[in-house]
């Protein structure tokens, strides 16, 4: 029977697989737990997280994070 997923088939990709989740689980701990981001904010940041997993998880520690919500 065939792998489905090969990478997932050596330690090496299993490593990278669970980083990968971790990464995405501390994300989104991350979005929820910020003060400085509004319910909207904090819902597309998720959605971006588990649509673009890793790419998700980079934005937000890259741009997210750190960045306020200028409140009127």
């Amino acid at each position: 029977m065939p792998d489905v997923l090969p990478l997932l088939s050596t330690h090496s990709g299993r490593w990278a697989a669970i980083v990968l989740v971790l990464a995405d689980v501390l994300a989104l701990a991350s979005i929820w737990h910020s003060r400085a981001h509004s319910p909207k904010t904090k819902v597309l940041w998720s959605a971006i997280v588990a649509l673009l997993p890793v790419l998700g998880a980079l934005g937000w520690f890259a741009l997210g994070k750190g960045r306020s919500v200028r409140r009127a």
